[in-house]
């Protein structure tokens, strides 16, 4: 049993300035836990408290790439992407690099539920490498503006050509489990923190 996760990102306001950016990832383990096992997987979603490594993170802005791709790790890169969000409608596209489609979603907007700030805060640890050495991202999201629909009817989504959703073909995903769409909400992306040493050879 597995979890995977495609997730679509737009950054209104960023000290970085506005951008866009995807992802594909699988839950995993948190660093020095056992097994992954069901029990531990519900917990995690209930408490909004999840632990992932990413496989494709594709950005629309260089200096978006840069920072992610160099000071954290993930593999990130540049092209077309464009993510849409209001009340009615949630759409998204990945170009790759022919400018054909990658990755694209088209979903009714679930519903959404108004939070007071700090009611409802959800954190997301992401995995990396960086120089030889495994490192943990803490992202933490107060969430403003949310909802959510289990086994979501009428989710158009594309699997082009490209580097993203060759990722999500590698997994062989089964079904859509749960949608959840933010219109409003406040990210904070923490500074990675190293979880092992570099090995031998990669410090040679």
């Amino acid at each position: 049993m597995g979890l995977i996760s495609v997730v679509f990102f737009r950054y209104d306001v960023c000290d970085i300035d506005f951008y866009t950016e995807a992802a594909v990832g699988v839950a995993v383990k948190p660093a020095r836990h056992g097994k992954l096992g069901f029990f531990d997987l519900a917990s995690a979603l209930k408490n909004d408290d999840l632990d992932s490594y990413v496989l494709s993170l594709p950005v629309n802005s260089e200096i978006a790439q840069v920072r992610g791709h160099d000071g954290y790790g993930f593999p990130k890169w540049v092209t077309g992407l464009d993510v849409d969000i209001d009340a009615r409608r949630t759409t998204a596209r990945v170009a790759n690099d022919q400018g054909g489609t990658d990755v694209s979603l088209s979903v009714a907007t679930p519903a959404q539920t108004v939070h007071p700030s700090g009611e409802r805060v959800s954190s997301l640890t992401s995995y990396t490498s960086i120089n030889g050495a495994w490192h943990s991202t803490l992202n933490q999201t107060n969430v403003l503006s949310a909802g959510t629909v289990r086994f979501p009817r009428d989710l158009d989504l594309e699997l082009g050509q490209g580097r993203m959703s060759d990722d999500l073909r590698s997994l062989s995903p089964i079904r859509t489990l749960q949608l959840d769409v933010m219109t409003e909400g406040q990210a904070a992306l923490h500074m990675p923190v190293p979880t092992s040493v570099p090995s031998v050879r990669s410090r040679n």
